[in-house]
């Protein structure tokens, strides 16, 4: 059974989208047909990513935001909205590393860490989620790389 094509192209957004996993991430989803905000901390090293899925015929726009601040968050989801459309797929990417032992790691850096990887997942989710109820459809994907892992002793 084929599922029909939505009459508007689906709109992502994908966290954490300037460089790595998060660039090739909305690269691909821009090769699919999906419209692209890509989000990063700072909006301008998210430009190149944007204009490599333009140059590829996609549309994409680069969207700078804390994802640890509930502010910053919906004003970024309004924006999508606003110049994209409604956000219905979600790449939860951000992340930071500060990598110590436990015993060494101060806690602004534990809290930096918690509100882009927990809270940051939290809020992005909450704020697109709206959307997603709205048209029935929904996708959230939650990413992790390797560096999860740790080193030895962490």
């Amino acid at each position: 059974m084929t599922q029909a094509q939505p009459s508007t192209p689906r709109v992502a957004i994908v966290t954490g989208a300037a460089r790595g996993i998060g660039a090739a991430t909305a690269r691909r989803l821009a090769a699919d047909g999906l419209a692209v905000a890509v989000l990063d901390l700072e909006e301008a090293a998210a430009e190149p990513t944007v204009d490599a899925i333009v140059a590829d015929g996609g549309r994409a726009v680069a969207v700078g935001a804390d994802v640890s601040d509930v502010d910053a968050v919906s004003a970024a989801v309004a924006r999508v909205a606003d110049d994209l459309g409604a956000p219905t797929v979600l790449i939860n990417n951000a992340g930071v590393t500060r990598d110590n032992l436990l015993f060494k790691m101060t806690d602004a850096d534990w809290d930096t860490v918690m509100g882009v990887h927990l809270r940051g997942s939290f809020l992005m989710s909450r704020a697109v989620q709206q959307h997603m109820v709205e048209a029935k459809w929904g996708r959230i994907v939650n990413l992790s790389s390797t560096s999860a892992l740790g080193n030895r002793g962490q």
